[in-house]
């Protein structure tokens, strides 16, 4: 008897050993996602109030995936029950976006050889990636994005932003600055929007803008005041506009500097 005759023989529609994947399995979703667990499911999933590291490993249809999205329904549904002790999943089963911005920061002879560049994938790679997923989905969920990246049970209380202090605000906006990978929108202006978000001001960090903005009018207001138009063709009013403007010209270099560094050891992101 074939496997569709028997299925007819038993009014079966579709045969529900059909798909290998968890994900693309609809019996799974459907039936067995809520009500049936793997022999091991306690151990791997623990208690979520007091996170610990788990390994899953396994063949080809062993039932990872499946207990990954379970993972996921039980997470989502602890964060729907406790408004303040929440966890933030990350998912990191896609490489391939990340492999096509590494693989371009690589040279031309390195780029045609798929080996060559899973061997210049570092640990440390891993890691800004992991990294990279977060604070975008962060982000995304502190600003209110339309489609946040992903799990959907991840939630942010946005009251409890408000809570942090100065130091905790500055190292946000320092991870979204150096991970956040969303294309939504400008990334300075995503930037700003959360800095905004989270009420942090830093007005005070832009003084050398400031004085320089001063010494030049300041400058300007002397010349113009006692009428000495002369003095424009002598090199003192620009040398002061220089010296004024100096402290500015430096933080900019320093910052750009680090910014560059930065770009250069963060490989998984598109620079």
């Amino acid at each position: 008897m074939r496997v569709q005759q028997f299925l007819e023989h038993h009014n079966i529609g579709t045969n529900p050993f059909a798909e290998e994947d968890a994900q693309s399995d609809p019996v799974f979703k459907e039936r067995c996602r809520d009500a049936t667990y793997h022999p091991v499911w306690d151990k791997v999933y623990g208690n979520p109030s007091d996170p610990s590291t788990s390994l899953v490993f396994g063949e080809k249809g062993s039932g990872k995936t499946a207990m990954r999205m379970q993972m996921d329904a039980r997470i989502a549904r602890y964060n729907s029950e406790n408004g303040h002790a929440k966890l933030f999943v990350i998912q990191y089963d896609d490489f391939n976006p990340l492999l096509d911005h590494f693989a371009d920061r690589l040279s031309v002879r390195k780029q045609r050889e798929p080996e060559k560049v899973l061997a210049e994938w570092k640990l440390w790679d891993h890691m800004d990636a992991i990294l990279s997923l977060g604070v975008t989905s962060l982000v995304d969920k502190i600003l209110g994005v339309t489609q946040p990246t992903g799990p959907t049970g991840n939630a942010v209380d946005i009251d409890r932003l408000k809570t942090l202090d100065r130091q905790q605000k500055r190292d946000l906006l320092l991870l979204a600055a150096c991970y956040d990978g969303s294309t939504a929108e400008n990334s300075y202006t995503r930037w700003k929007r959360l800095a905004r978000r989270i009420g942090y001001y830093s007005w005070w960090n832009t003084w050398d803008f400031w004085l320089g903005l001063a010494v030049t009018a300041a400058t300007a207001g002397v010349i113009i005041y006692n009428r000495k138009w002369e003095w424009l063709q002598t090199f003192w009013p620009y040398l002061i506009f220089i010296l004024g403007w100096i402290p500015c010209i430096a933080r900019w270099l320093k910052y750009q500097l680090e910014a560059r560094r930065i770009i250069n050891n963060v490989r998984v992101l598109k620079p």
